[in-house]
């Protein structure tokens, strides 16, 4: 059979056929389409620029007239390209940032063409088809044509007949721009009822409001009435009621459409318009109001000032289809994927992935840190939180991680919100593995957000570094992490609104190939990089990683602080890792206890007590539960390396039986520590309080500075400053952890009687700043309160049952290092008679007398009991090692004082466990060549109180009361039977008299001599009354002419003053009265028996009589010289307040009688 080759059927005749016109519509639609409606490429044999112009008008027209919309292939793609277009131009504002929108002015771009030579004829061409197409294209109306450029390319523009279309060129795959949520420009075919609905209604409302483009568009106001059918009932219901039936040309719903377009979208800039129509463009408030609907909207517990609250986003979601998560416009498909560069700029500069929107999101990159720290302990979970780590295969070990968790979490979420759980599982967790030779931990962090209920997961893998790389893989998201060795302790471990004072300590141990690195911390308030500033927080140097292989930094924090931030630095300075340390902080809850602390600080010894409300008084302690934690250590339990250094340079991790009160006047510092020009001395920064000095080794670099004393002296006062801050922060410590009312606090503190009104101004004035700084309450004289040394025992005594002074005169004495205090109260006086202190103590037995050598190498005594020790401690060196370290090193340094301080302490050690053979008190008091020495101290201290008190005129006392650390004396010479007849021989012997029936009594606290002053002072205070005598008494020592404070000369004139030493006969008078008290010494002896009694050698006593009395005028002048060598101005008319009948004495005991007792 024939065929006929023609565009249609209506042709019947053979070879060439005439036509009479153009084909028309019906014509057109008759031709056949040889692929059966699927070919995409448009027909191309339309001889007209304006191709495009007409194949997307007539695909509107097409498709209209199918109610499904759907047709030929080819005229879906051009209307579903024109749609995008359409939506490009809607959301212009969002894509601006890479469309560029190009202006076509008919008028003056054609007449620049047709004025240029070269383009003339292009310019006449166009202008000719513009002409000639004009009634079919609109082409009289078009003045104004708006193309929008993707990089060089055009992706489309305004038509006159379809108000938008896509280029000819436009296929799918090759522009990665989104015109809807998880849809690209060109990608999909969708007709307009599936798209936005926004989108929708501003199609819709745009012909409505402007009738002439159904007349002029009509190819495409016919699609909007098919497409109307295919809408949602709801979407149908407001486009009726808020725009109007688009079936109609009711001129009378041009006002309600054009007053919703109006309000509903905004006017493009720059007046784009197609055919005189204005185009409009989605206000981006809607867009934001939209995204705020979503699922994925962060659910803060944090109050978050940003207006704008992010998405929170990962890759493989994995929502049911049952119960999805709402996106933008639609929901979340998970074939939307989150690369690196779509979150490589900051959260405010991105873009939804597959939307146009420009929002802030965040995904895994800004919660989580790129590498992680791992510690070579585990963490004490108490007081830290442990990232919840799980191990899930038992080849790891049990170390713990630092949280590798970026600042930015902490805008949103508070520290505390980590440990908690969401939907029954952990906020935050490390799963810990190892299989075979590979160790990974996987960070997994689930965030909060709108869709009730439900979390977003965050995860990131971390496998061991290789060498030092911490390079992160962003292609397969995985980090590395290295082993850190370091730690970290905070004092104290109570958290405080308001009253903030804490010290960090930081010990880095990281060597081999992180020798040259080093680490450094920050501190953090709740919230987005809420760094605590350089006025908040004091950093120190102590130990230098490079000298010691272990390097430690101090901070002193001021303010309240909820997480540390942990950074590595690289040897060039550079940041390797970091990560964050979440205290889990014990809280402050105030209740009314009122604490009372009382401070001796003593020249050689150090106490505190404390007492709450009204209870008994006791040393100050405190422990080291969970929830009372004086020190939080990042580490679980011991770790022998890292409590080394901690005690060393920081505080000890208990403050009780093992380490406490009483303390010797030391202080640590670094030897590095330049104290002259140091601003000033950090306390628990550049020094600290060594609780184990003379029980364990106080480390190499460190250097311990005794006898602090209060002195106007620069060095010395910044030393003193700061031991006074620690022991201020250790009372407040003792408050906050036992809940008292911290505003309530008081405190007691002492002067010596023979410190100088001024300088009692100063101490005062410094106590008052210290209080105030570590408590922040004012120093008033009633939480303040002031007292001499001399009268605090008594108090004790007074309230105890061995008092025995309500109806007779009753002596107290203090016994100290350098110094020692007498107190005398008559029957039932409020206030003493006298009260006096004087250079005789107990560095007279175990100093270096007066010489400013120390001669503890040479000194006989001491050569004796070092050796007697050391032997003891080489037997065992396994055990004793350590404090056989402790003897090498103060024995180096030759100071008798500390020698036999320490000595004294071995017995108390935790390793010697109380064994008796290293009680150098028991020693001492065994040993018969050198006990006649100790009677003999004895005697001239209560033969010199005796004397003094006959002088006075006072009655014998009924007892003597004793404190102090110097009345271990008492032990070493005898028992108690023993002391109280030689006391009271004494006694009877000045005064000349028998003591009655009641007898005479020596009264003292053997096991804690040294409390008794504070715990005296708390009795004395607990209340009003009490109170106010101690008022009284501060009242009675500030008037110059007051008796109580009384210096005895011993001989005939009554006052001494400085020019008096000038004297030889005042020199012969204190000579004669030693002599004089020599001989009653050695008539005494007789009488005692004292070999038989005390067990004093013959020999040793035959030596004590040939070297007693000599040397004594030298011994005289040596001590007036040595006591006053920084004194060359005195006024010679000031009032000597000390006892010079002690210095020959004091000469005498130490350079003649320990030189020669062997």
């Amino acid at each position: 059979m024939s065929k006929i080759f023609s565009y249609n059927k209506k042709t019947t005749g053979e070879g060439w056929i005439s036509l009479n016109s153009q084909y028309n519509a019906d014509e057109i639609d008759m031709i056949a389409d040889p692929n059966g409606g699927l070919s995409q490429k448009p027909r191309t044999a339309i001889p007209s620029p304006f191709a495009q112009m007409d194949l997307v008008k007539n695909a509107f027209r097409r498709l209209s007239m199918h109610r499904n919309l759907q047709g030929e292939a080819m005229d879906e793609k051009l209307v579903a390209n024109a749609l995008d277009v359409a939506q490009l131009f809607f959301n212009y504002s969002e894509h601006k940032n890479y469309l560029q929108l190009v202006e076509w002015n008919r008028d003056v771009e054609l007449e620049k063409l047709k004025s240029q030579p070269e383009h003339k004829l292009l310019g006449e061409t166009i202008e000719m088809f513009l002409e000639q197409d004009k009634e079919a294209f609109n082409f009289d109306r078009m003045d104004h044509v708006y193309f929008l450029f993707y990089g060089n390319r055009v992706v489309g523009s305004t038509s006159p007949v379809s108000v938008f279309m896509a280029s000819p060129n436009a296929e799918q795959g090759n522009i990665m721009i989104p015109v809807e949520q998880n849809v690209n420009l060109f990608d999909l075919w969708r007709p307009l009822y599936v798209r936005n609905e926004k989108f929708i209604l501003y199609v819709y409302a745009l012909f409505a409001a402007y009738p002439q483009l159904k007349k002029l568009c009509g190819e495409v106001n016919s699609y909007l009435i098919t497409n109307f059918d295919l809408l949602k009932p709801d979407l149908q219901k407001s486009i009726l009621e808020n725009i109007g039936n688009p079936s109609a040309m009711d001129l009378d719903q041009v006002d309600k459409a054009m007053a919703f377009l109006q309000s509903s979208f905004v006017k493009m800039e720059d007046g784009v318009q197609v055919l005189g129509c204005p185009l409009y463009q989605a206000r981006q408030e809607d867009v934001m109001l939209e995204i705020a609907q979503s699922d994925f909207m962060v659910e803060p517990s944090n109050e978050v000032d940003d207006e704008l609250l992010p998405l929170i986003l990962q890759n493989h979601l994995n929502a049911t289809v049952s119960d999805p998560f709402k996106y933008v416009s639609g929901n979340w498909n998970d074939t939307i994927e989150i690369k690196p560069e779509d979150y490589a700029m900051e959260p405010a500069k991105r873009t939804l992935p597959a939307t146009s929107h420009q929002y802030p999101w965040l995904t895994d990159d800004d919660f989580l840190q790129p590498a992680l720290i791992k510690l070579d302990y585990p963490m004490d979970s108490d007081c830290f939180f442990d990232g919840n780590m799980i191990a899930e295969t038992k080849e790891v070990d049990d170390c713990h991680f630092v949280l590798p968790i970026k600042p930015l979490y902490f805008k949103y979420f508070k520290v505390s919100d980590l440990w908690e759980t969401i939907g029954g599982l952990p906020r935050f967790e490390l799963r810990h593995s190892k299989t075979g030779r590979t160790e990974s931990v996987t960070a997994i962090l689930r965030i909060p957000v709108k869709k009730a209920g439900h979390f977003i997961t965050l995860k990131r893998t971390y496998v061991t570094a290789y060498n030092i790389d911490l390079s992160f893989d962003r292609k397969t998201n995985r980090g590395a992490f290295i082993t850190v060795p370091f730690a970290l302790s905070i004092f104290p471990f109570v958290r405080v609104s308001g009253t903030n004072r804490y010290n960090v300590q930081l010990v880095d141990r990281a060597l081999g190939m992180l020798e040259n690195y080093h680490l450094s911390i920050s501190f953090f308030h709740n919230g987005f990089a809420k760094k605590l500033g350089e006025s908040e927080v004091t950093v120190r140097e102590r130990s230098r990683k490079a000298e010691k292989r272990v390097g430690s930094q101090y901070y002193k924090v001021t303010s309240d602080f909820d997480y540390i931030g942990v950074q590595l630095l690289n040897d060039r300075g550079g940041l390797a890792a970091e990560g964050m340390i979440c205290p889990k902080w014990t809280e402050y809850a105030a209740g009314h206890s009122q604490f009372t602390f009382a401070v001796d600080f003593g020249t050689t010894n150090t106490h505190v007590e404390c007492m709450c409300d009204g209870l008994m008084p006791e040393p100050l302690r405190i422990g080291d539960k969970a929830s009372e934690r004086l020190l939080a250590t990042l580490y679980h339990g011991e770790n022998l390396l890292y409590d080394v250094i901690i005690k060393q340079e920081f505080v000890t991790k208990e403050i009780g039986d093992g380490y406490g009160f009483p303390q010797r006047t030391v202080l640590s510092e670094s030897d590095r520590l330049d104290v002259e020009n140091v601003d000033t001395i950090v306390a628990l920064g550049d020094a600290n309080i060594p609780f184990i000095y003379e029980k364990e080794s106080v480390g190499y670099g460190n250097r311990i500075v005794p006898n602090l004393k209060w002195s106007t002296e620069i060095s010395n006062g910044k030393r003193v400053k700061a031991y006074l801050t620690e022991l201020a922060l250790l009372m407040r410590t003792k408050v906050l952890l036992e809940h008292g009312d911290i505003a309530k606090t008081r405190m007691v503190w002492f002067y010596p009687l023979s410190m100088k009104l001024g300088n009692i101004r100063k101490l005062e004035e410094a106590w008052a700043r210290t209080f105030h700084e570590i408590f922040e309450t004012e120093a008033t004289p009633t939480n303040l309160i002031q007292m001499p040394e001399s009268v605090a025992p008594y108090y004790f005594y007074k309230a105890s049952s061995h008092f025995r002074g309500a109806a007779s005169t009753v002596a107290s004495i203090d016994i100290g290092g350098g110094s020692s205090d007498v107190v005398v109260f008559e029957p039932g006086a409020q206030q003493p008679v006298i009260l006096t202190s004087f250079r005789y103590a107990a560095n007279v037995l175990f100093g270096d007398g007066f010489s400013e050598i120390p001669h503890g190498d040479s000194n006989p005594m001491l050569r004796k009991y070092v050796d007697y020790f050391k032997r003891l401690f080489d037997a065992d060196d396994d055990k004793y090692g350590e404090l056989n370290g402790i003897l090498d090193d103060i024995t180096s340094k030759r100071k008798s004082e500390d020698i036999n301080a320490f000595l004294f302490s071995v017995i108390n050690n935790k390793v010697v466990g109380g064994n008796e053979v290293f009680s150098y008190n028991q020693r001492l008091n065994e040993d018969s060549t050198l006990k006649i020495v100790f009677i003999y101290f004895y005697a001239a201290l209560i033969y010199y109180v005796a004397k003094m008190m006959k002088h006075r005129k006072l009655e014998m006392p009924r007892s003597v009361m004793f404190s102090g650390t110097g009345s271990k004396v008492l032990d070493i010479i005898g028992g108690q039977r023993d002391i109280d007849l030689l006391s009271q021989s004494v006694f009877e012997n000045v005064y000349q008299q028998k003591y009655g029936t009641d007898g005479f009594s020596v009264v003292m606290e053997r096991k804690e001599p040294k409390e008794i002053t504070c715990r005296g002072a708390l009795l004395q205070v607990r209340d009003h009354v009490g109170n106010e005598s101690v008022s009284q008494l501060n009242r009675l020592l500030d008037s110059f002419d007051s008796s109580v404070k009384y210096n005895y000369s011993m001989i005939s004139k009554e006052k001494l003053v400085y020019a008096d030493m000038d004297s030889t006969l005042v020199h012969s008078e204190i000579i004669a009265e030693v002599k004089n008290f020599n001989a009653f010494f050695l008539a005494l002896c007789d009488e005692m028996h004292v070999s038989d009694r005390f067990l004093v050698d013959r020999g040793a006593f035959n030596i004590f009589i040939e070297y007693v009395n000599k040397d004594l005028e030298h011994h005289l002048a040596n001590g007036w010289n040595f006591v006053n060598k920084n004194n060359v101005d005195r006024d010679g008319n000031e009032l000597i307040e000390d006892a010079l009948f002690f210095y020959p004495i004091i000469g005498s005991i130490r350079d003649n009688l320990i030189e020669h007792l062997q």
